[in-house]
């Protein structure tokens, strides 16, 4: 008989239940309980690191199903919000330890409040990352997988006090919260296509939402967020219960939100605060010119399963190739800049080239890389570095391409103007990685002579990093007839003057223009390419479209876009999508699966049962060392149809040394699979000493314990990782992103001895 008594916990101030596992001594001393709870309290917290569950909100769990003993997850908590941790569904005695941090004192801890597992019930006092240990009880590390969720009870304390109600209307406001329906926890009744939309009080300044917490009821609700004063603006996306806005910011002062809803269900809904800030254009994120990838919003299916009925999935790129050639389009007047932006040049000058000016990025122009340019005061830009400080001409009749025009040029607008009147000419470099620009102004500048300085230009070149697009904004270009013949020109030619591209009307000659914007894409080869991923398998495809056939009630695809530029370097930009399924249609209904050492641990014992079954035609029994790679062990002949339980049997008589991994593979009459659960067991193996130091570490590793032997790494998809490995044992990752990485360590020639994890950490 064992004696469970509630003891006061010394480390949070609360009462936490501990397990004193010991025959009934109701004589000992109290004093001795607390010391031996206190010691439990505080296991060590640096082992190794799994995941990160923190949950999107209140109501909201995150959990994962296989945590070992000894290791820890990470979750970001707020001030204010009360959480539950627990593993409960685990089937081993665990223990769990809550910690401010890395190294950090111990917050909350409990032993066996669910049987043998354990809960953890704890309210934040301020905002950061908590760690979450699981032990096996008590203090000790194991290899077998249980589970934990975390779960987040209520929301946050911080923050404004301003409650919106999210109603219909327009509201000017820079400071507050908001909630979806009048706080969390209501609804909106019948209420369908609410529209509310922000705007700063400044209308110069930017409004930013940041989402702090949202839930949605899935299936039925969805919120649509717009650039702008009404729904016509900018779509910045439209997000339903599997996916958060984060934070979302306006470029031109209003935010426009259209939420969706049948009204029948009530939900905790959303929480975000409302921030204003001058706009910066050097901060801007743009979609147009950029690198990017889209793959819409989520999708909902009436029905999943197997047979699978194949779902087409298309990526919205933006397609670009060699500078080798270009398509020349008309785009929407939209500069994406404010004309007075940036650095004077030709001041009180006309008729001159700028010196040199130096560009933070590789421009790819007519297949040559460029990182300095001039630019001319007579509304041009070249590459041509001769040009430097030089007469910029403005007397010309020749149409482009002609070696007679300023040569590997960008005439954006190509006429002559003289800064030294009025107006201003300006560059700039702005934006962020891998999508900086390079911005040319000419602002309300006055045409030359006399006659015509009443007349004036303002104008916008734009070039974009990676892409190597060239945006031309006309927002007023008025004619000069009495001077040079009123000659203008938009376009662009490579150095030797022999091949150019010009918008249609936008050749060398007499022409007025306002508000109109002109697009130069290179086209050539094609300069990306696009993987498809399922989140829980790989990589499944190539191309700008792929099949899937979802069988879960949600599953995920994520999509990268990866771009090579001139300079040989890749950028690579991603999106996901997820698919809901309204109702799974399975061949088979799993009751349970066990897998088991029997025989002195010489054999393996699955066993496994189905509660009915459709066109089974076989089982096959898999089994692999790490998860990654399967080998196909045996089969075992199904039950057709069958709407009875079925029960199943197979023996592994050679199951590995160390940990194996089973799961059961079933195979319809027509060739359609499902699979189980995976289940594992652990047979003794050799005691082992090879380890990596520091672990996590930034991507350079010790190998301790490593003698001989082949070594592959490969990172969290399956995918191998290019490494180096030093005459002392030092093990480098390159170009590892950060997250985690498995090193395989076999014998010359023979099958997987050892695996280990890496966490690669910036």
């Amino acid at each position: 008989m064992c004696l469970k008594m509630i003891i006061f916990n010394p480390l949070t101030g609360g009462d936490v239940l501990t397990i004193l596992r010991s025959p009934i001594l109701v004589f000992l001393p109290l004093l001795l309980l607390l010391s031996a709870a206190e010691g439990l309290a505080q296991c060590a917290n640096d082992n190794s690191f799994w995941l990160d569950l923190t949950p999107t909100g209140p109501g909201n769990t995150q959990s994962t199903t296989c945590i070992w003993g000894g290791e820890y997850v990470t979750v970001t908590v707020c001030a204010g919000a009360s959480y539950t941790f627990d593993t409960c569904a685990s089937t081993w005695d665990t223990y769990i330890t809550l910690y401010s941090g890395a190294g950090g004192p111990a917050l909350a801890w409990n032993d066996d409040a669910c049987g043998l597992q354990s809960i953890v019930n704890w309210t934040a006092t301020f905002d950061g990352i908590i760690f979450v240990l699981v032990d096996a009880w008590p203090c000790v590390s194991n290899s077998t997988c249980g589970t934990l969720a975390v779960t987040q009870n209520s929301g946050c304390s911080s923050g404004g006090t301003t409650d919106y109600n999210m109603p219909g209307g327009t509201f000017t406001t820079c400071s507050g919260n908001f909630y979806d329906s009048g706080g969390p926890g209501n609804n909106y009744g019948n209420s369908q296509n609410i529209t509310t939309t922000f705007c700063a009080d400044n209308p110069g300044d930017c409004v930013a939402v940041s989402f702090s917490s949202f839930d949605l009821e899935n299936n039925f609700d969805f919120l649509s967020i717009y650039d702008g004063p009404n729904a016509s603006g900018i779509l910045l996306g439209q997000y339903t219960s599997t996916n958060s806005p984060g934070v979302v910011t306006a470029s031109n002062g209003c935010l426009t939100f259209v939420f969706t809803s049948d009204g029948s269900v009530t939900r905790p809904g959303w929480a975000a605060t409302i921030s204003c800030s001058p706009c910066d254009a050097g901060n801007v994120t743009f979609e147009v010119g950029c690198p990017d990838i889209d793959l819409g919003p989520d999708i909902t299916l009436p029905e999943c399963g197997e047979p699978c009925q194949a779902l087409a999935l298309t990526a919205d790129v933006f397609e670009t190739g060699a500078t080798t050639s270009y398509a020349v389009q008309g785009i929407p007047f939209n500069p994406p800049y404010d004309f007075n932006t940036g650095t004077q040049f030709s001041i009180n000058t006309d008729d001159v080239w700028s010196g040199l000016i130096n560009l933070p990025f590789n421009f790819c122009f007519f297949g040559q890389n460029y990182t300095q340019c001039v630019v001319g005061s007579n509304g041009l830009m070249s590459f041509n570095a001769g040009y430097a400080g030089g007469i910029c001409p403005w007397q010309f009749n020749a149409t482009c391409p002609s070696a007679a025009l300023p040569i590997n040029s960008i005439y954006g607008v190509y006429h002559d103007i003289d800064p030294n009147v009025c107006g201003s000419a300006r560059y700039a470099i702005l934006g962020a990685a891998p999508c900086r620009v390079f911005v040319v102004n000419f602002s309300e500048v006055c045409h030359f002579s006399a006659a015509c300085n009443n007349l004036r230009s303002t104008t916008q070149i734009v070039l974009y990093e990676t892409t190597n697009v060239i945006e031309v904004y006309v927002q007023d270009k008025p004619t000069c007839n009495s001077w040079n013949s009123g000659n203008a020109l938009i376009g662009i030619q490579n150095a030797a003057g022999n091949l150019g591209y010009v918008p249609p009307g936008r050749q060398t000659g007499p022409w007025t223009a306002s508000n109109e914007a002109w697009r130069f894409t290179p086209n050539g080869v094609p300069n990306f390419e696009v993987f498809w991923y399922d989140q829980s398998s790989g990589l499944i495809g190539t191309g700008l479209t792929v099949d899937v056939c979802p069988t879960e009630p949600s599953q995920s695809y994520v999509a990268e876009a990866v771009y090579t530029r001139c300079d040989g370097t890749q950028i690579t930009v991603e999106d996901i999508v997820t698919v809901n399924c309204l109702q799974i249609l399975l061949p088979v209904e799993w009751l349970d699966f066990t897998a088991k050492l029997i025989r002195n641990e010489s054999a393996t014992e699955c066993a496994w049962s189905t509660a009915s079954e459709t066109n089974n035609a076989f089982f096959t029994i898999e089994r692999s060392s790490d998860t990654v790679q399967w080998q196909d062990i045996g089969t075992v002949t199904g039950a057709g149809n069958s709407t009875h339980t079925n029960h199943y049997t197979f023996i592994d008589e050679a199951p590995l040394d160390g940990v194996s991994y089973y799961r059961i593979r079933q195979t319809d009459y027509n060739g359609a699979t499902d699979r189980s659960i995976i289940r594992s067991v652990e047979r003794t193996e050799k005691p082992s000493h090879f380890a990596a130091y520091p672990n996590p570490g930034a991507g350079r590793f010790t190998l301790l314990g490593y003698q001989d032997g082949d070594l592959a790494v490969y990172d969290a998809r399956g995918r191998r990782v290019r490494f180096s490995l030093s005459m002392n044992g030092e093990l480098v990752l390159h170009d590892a992103a950060p997250g985690m990485y498995f090193v395989e360590l076999s014998a010359q020639g023979e099958a997987l001895t050892q695996r280990i994890r890496l966490m690669v950490q910036r």
